[in-house]
This record gives structure tokens, C-alpha cells and sequence, in this order.
């Protein structure tokens, strides 16, 4: 039992200390961190030199991510500089239909295509905040809507990259994980759409029965154009297409008057756009859409040139190393930032900007990322060492790794009831180490060690319903990351705090479609 309690205490110190003295994130890392390297040191007996290799490794296995989401910063700063959000604003005010309507656009449709393309789509967040929706929201608004699709996106790194690192240690691939996807999507997605109507009210914004009704019927409707989707397109392919077929059941919706007819009378206010305005507003958003368009042809037909090109291998220690993309997400940003240039000229002054907001708000948050990384496989290597070149736990060791520990530990209860807590599992760990691909890594390996010890043969059942359950809505790197892009970094535990009774709900009713594994494939 001292094992289980000392592997809870970075957890309870990482939480606390958002949470109750409201600590900036990367701060709070900092003292999880320190925390598991004091237990890794005196109780697990790691040997000193592996922890900082430990941090190095866990830095580097989303270094595709980092890469992708510089890019995506760097053109978001640079369309702010050129005023392109205030052109996209005008836009948007002229649009009919009520707020409900509009954020439901940007975020369930165009955001879904946008991060499923590899685009970016984070500018959301500042087209949000001028909207008057406040930061605490933005971040729930953007990454709610675009979680539950996320393992149909380019970006999908929570379940590439732990395929890539345990997925032949383990016996599964990518393959095997998609199509049980499907199943969660009658929930996760009419959930979400409800949850954004919720952080909506709790902002103090209008929310008709009318909304909460069309938001349902979206939802569900959204559902079965993925399962669709997944068994006539290939797997990279239907964020975008759902994405874009989103935004067209909204516009029809709307213009029927489902969905955002309410506030029909403020289109009255503001007289349509000039041809002018208009060719700004085309300048704003052209490298995006163009973008969106390329990376859709490119998962239908692109796929046989990437899985061609592969993988490599970046070396750490002993027999460590992580896989890394040659086509990887990192790419379509930088195209987008390319193709804007041919819009938005870059300048000395741009440039000067970018890069000043870049150091003040995209660096503070890469520095949260990395905390985490050091907790998280800190515990991955505990009680581990290096034997005739490789990283191993010797036998007898096991009680000295804190990620067996706690593995063991759940799977005292049984099948059933373990079942029932993958979910809030999942969520304890997207909250507490900061983003869901360092959720999934710590428990990949401790959903297998799991499944072996309750003799269950379907692991990756349990996989499936964790990534699933990475909801989007309690994470903070992502509450970290909008909150930090319109400089409001440091209010991400007013989110949590408002978020965690609608998070438990929507990860409650995951149990449902996970549970029914057990019965059926």
C-alpha cells in the first residue's frame, strides 16, 4: 500500500496546486514532477542518471505535435498582425443567426475540418475572445467540439504515437484501434454539443430549449455521418469531410430556422459586406481552406507515399528511442504559413510581432508540456535499469515501479468494476498530466499489464475507451494552451473548476459503449 500512496502524491500536489492555489501550470508540473523524481530516487531506487534521460524521452515523443503546433501559432500571430480577425469578425457579425449558431459553426464545423486537415485552427481562439466570449470558455468551446473526432484528425498523436511506441511491443495497430471507435460516437458527440451549450450559459450568454434541442439532433446527426464515413473513406480523410459536411447541416439548419433562428434580428444592425471588406475576409481565410482541401486529397490518396517514407528512430538511451514521422503533422501548418505569405506579406515589424508574442505566451506553455513529460515517464521508468543494454525491470522489481503498482492495484476490484473506472482514469490523467497524449502513454502499458493480470483478451478494448475519455473539456494543456494564445495565461483552474460536473457526466456515459465490449466485439 506505501507504493500506491507514494504513486498518488504528484497527482494530489499537481491538483492542489491549480486547483486550490491556483498555481500556473508549468509551476505545478514543476512540483508533480519533483515530487515523482523524490519517490522514483528513495523508494523505487532508480538510478539517478535515468531520470533526466526519462524527461528527455518523454519531451521528445510528442516532437511532432510541438513542431506542428509552433507553425500553427506562428500563423495565427501573423494573420493577428495583419488584422485578419478583425476581417473574419465583420464577417461573422454579419452572418445570421445567434451566437449559439455562429460558435457552433466556427467550432463543431470549420474547426473540426481545420484541425483534422493539419491547417490549424487555434486562431479560433482569438476569434472567440473578440466575440466577447471570455478566455476561461474559449479553450472549452474550441477543444470540446474538436475532441471527440480527435482520433480522425492528421494531429491524431494520442493514438499514433502510443501505436507507434507500443504497438509491436504489444501486438496491435493503428487498424485495430479505429473501428471500435464508432461505438462512442453516439454519446461523446451529442455530449459535447450539450457541454458547449453549458460553458455558453455559464458565461452568461442565451441559451434557448430550441438550441438544446437542435444541438442534440446535430450531434447525433454528426455521429452517423462518422460511422459512415469510416467505412467508405480512409481513416485520415473523415475529420475533414465531417467537418465540412457539419458546417453545411448547420447552414441548412439555420436557414430552415432549427438552429440559431432566434437572433435573426440582429443582421438588421449590421449592413452586408462591401467588395472590399469581402476580399479581406477571402485574404483571411484562403490559406486555410486551401490547406484544408490539400490535406483531404492527401489522406485519400496521399497515404501509400507516407506509409513509404515511414518512420525514424531517434535515439535516447540503452535501447530507448522514439519513433518520429518523416510526413508528419508538422507539415501542413508550415504549408499554411507558406501560402499566407503569398497574402500577407511577412516584414520586419511582422516578424518582430510574431516573435514577441511567440516568447511571451507559446514558450511559457511548451515549458508546461515539458513538466509533464518528466512525470510521466518517471513513472514509465521507475524501479527500472540498464542490463546488458537495454531498460528493463528486473524480476522481483515489480512493487518498485509506481505504474505497476497502481495497475495491480486497480485490477484488485475486477473485470467489471475496472471497466467502469477506465474512463475516470482517463480523465484523472488528461487533467492531472496536462494533455491526452501523456495520458495515454502513462496508461497504455497499464491497461495491457491490466488485461494480462484480469486474463481479459481484448486490451485494447480498454485502450479505445481511455482515448475516448480523454475529453478535452478537463485538459489543461489544451485550457493552457488557448488561454495562453490571447494572453490570459494562468486562468485555466477557473475552467477547471467549472467544467469538472459536466467532464464526469460526459465521462460517466463513456462507460456505456466500453462496457459492451465485454459483451460483444
Amino acid at each position: 500500500m506505501l507504493g500506491v500512496a507514494l504513486a498518488l502524491v504528484p497527482f494530489l500536489v499537481t491538483l492542489t496546486a491549480i486547483l486550490v492555489f491556483r498555481v500556473k501550470t508549468h509551476w505545478a508540473g514543476l512540483l508533480g514532477t519533483a515530487c515523482t523524481w523524490l519517490i522514483a530516487i528513495f523508494y523505487s531506487r532508480t538510478p539517478l542518471y535515468l531520470l533526466p534521460w526519462a524527461w528527455i524521452y518523454g519531451i521528445l515523443v510528442p516532437l511532432s505535435y510541438t513542431l506542428a503546433g509552433f507553425a500553427a501559432w506562428f500563423m495565427t500571430y501573423h494573420m493577428m498582425f495583419h488584422g485578419c480577425f478583425e476581417d473574419i469578425q465583420e464577417s461573422i457579425k454579419r452572418m445570421k443567426g445567434g451566437l449559439v449558431f455562429k460558435v457552433f459553426f466556427l467550432c463543431f464545423g470549420l474547426g473540426v475540418m481545420m484541425l483534422s486537415s493539419g491547417a490549424g485552427f487555434t486562431w479560433l481562439a482569438v476569434v472567440l475572445n473578440d466575440m466577447g466570449i471570455s478566455p476561461w470558455a474559449v479553450g472549452i468551446l474550441i477543444e470540446g467540439s474538436a475532441d471527440p473526432l480527435t482520433q480522425y484528425a492528421y494531429y491524431a498523436t494520442p493514438v499514433v504515437v502510443p501505436a507507434l511506441l507500443f504497438g509491436k511491443e504489444f501486438g496491435f495497430t493503428l487498424q485495430d484501434l479505429m473501428p471500435m471507435f464508432n461505438r462512442f460516437f453516439w454519446i461523446t458527440i451529442p455530449g459535447f454539443a450539450l457541454a458547449m451549450l453549458w460553458v455558453l450559459k455559464q458565461d452568461g450568454k442565451d441559451v434557448t430549449k430550441r438550441d438544446v434541442a437542435a444541438a442534440v439532433a446535430y450531434g447525433l446527426f454528426l455521429a452517423a455521418v462518422v460511422n459512415a464515413l469510416n467505412l467508405l473513406v480512409d481513416i485520415s480523410a473523415v475529420g475533414i469531410l465531417a467537418g465540412a459536411i457539419g458546417m453545411g447541416a448547420l447552414y441548412v439548419a439555420r436557414k430552415v430556422g432549427v438552429f440559431g433562428s432566434s437572433s435573426e434580428g440582429e443582421v438588421d444592425v449590421h449592413p452586408p459586406m462591401t467588395g472590399e471588406q469581402r476580399g479581406r475576409f477571402n485574404k483571411a481565410i484562403a490559406p486555410l481552406i486551401i490547406v484544408s482541401l490539400l490535406a483531404g486529397l492527401w489522406g485519400s490518396f496521399g497515404k501509400p507515399i507516407e506509409r513509404a517514407l515511414g518512420s525514424i528512430m531517434i535515439p535516447v538511451i540503452a535501447d530507448q528511442a522514439v519513433p518520429f514521422k518523416v510526413a508528419q503533422p508538422f507539415i501542413w501548418p508550415a504549408i499554411t504559413v507558406i501560402l499566407m505569405f503569398a497574402w500577407l506579406k511577412p516584414s520586419r515589424e511582422s516578424l518582430e510581432y510574431v516573435g514577441k508574442l511567440m516568447k511571451d505566451r507559446w514558450v511559457i506553455q511548451q515549458v508546461a508540456n515539458w513538466t509533464f513529460a518528466g512525470m510521466v515517464f518517471t513513472y514509465h521508468w521507475s524501479g527500472k535499469t540498464i542490463v546488458d543494454g537495454s531498460l528493463v525491470l528486473l524480476p522481483g522489481n515489480e512493487d518498485l515501479n509506481l505504474l505497476t503498482v497502481l495497475a495491480k492495484t486497480a485490477v484488485g476490484v475486477g473485470l467489471h468494476p475496472y471497466v467502469v473506472m477506465i474512463p475516470f482514469m482517463s480523465m484523472f490523467a488528461t487533467t492531472l498530466l496536462g494533455t491526452e497524449l501523456t495520458s495515454t502513454t502513462f496508461f497504455m502499458p497499464f491497461h495491457f499489464i491490466a488485461a494480462k493480470t484480469l486474463g481479459f483478451a481484448k486490451p485494447t478494448a480498454f485502450m479505445v475507451g481511455h482515448i475516448v475519455a480523454n475529453i478535452g473539456i478537463t485538459d489543461i494543456r489544451k485550457l493552457m494552451k488557448n488561454v495562453a494564445l490571447i494572453g490570459a495565461y494562468g486562468e485555466e483552474y477557473k475552467a477547471l473548476r467549472r467544467t469538472l460536473v459536466i467532464g464526469l457526466i460526459i465521462t460517466a456515459a463513456t462507460i456505456i459503449p466500453l462496457m459492451s465490449f465485454l459483451f460483444w466485439p
